[in-house]
């Protein structure tokens, strides 16, 4: 069964909303799962991908940005090329129409106005598109 799932944290730092996306990938590699990360820009790919490198050798994850390497987790700007259909975490401020490709999409927000807002919008273009998402707020 498909579901969608928003996290919205208790912060407006995006160091926190990194440090929370490291914790999700690091839960589904324990559960064996494949991950499409959509960023809002490319450069804000990258820069995750570094986050990922600098983390220590045991907790290492596997990961390459938009098909670089076969990896569970690929990291991508706004389009995704040849989506994994199992999980998707949007970041992108913007809708991802495609998202019923994945059995399951997070949506991940802090408290910046911005993402409020368009996580507002995002909402109630789930619900329209007929799905009831949960909300999680850490």
């Amino acid at each position: 069964m498909q579901d969608v799932v928003f996290y919205v944290l208790n912060s407006s730092d995006f160091s926190a909303r990194e440090r929370f996306l490291a914790k999700l990938l690091a839960k589904t590699q324990q559960q064996q799962r494949r991950v499409d990360v959509r960023f809002a820009q490319l450069q804000d790919a990258q820069r995750f991908d570094q986050t990922l490198w600098s983390l220590p050798a045991q907790g290492y994850m596997p990961h390459a940005i938009a098909h670089e390497l076969d990896a569970p987790i690929q990291l991508f700007a706004q389009t995704i090329k040849s989506p994994c259909d199992d999980v998707l975490i949007n970041l992108h401020p913007d809708f991802y129409a495609p998202f019923t490709r994945y059995q399951r999409t997070i949506e991940l927000l802090d408290q910046s106005v911005e993402l409020i807002e368009k996580g507002r919008q995002r909402w109630r273009e789930y619900k329209q598109a007929g799905f009831e998402p949960i909300v999680h707020k850490i």
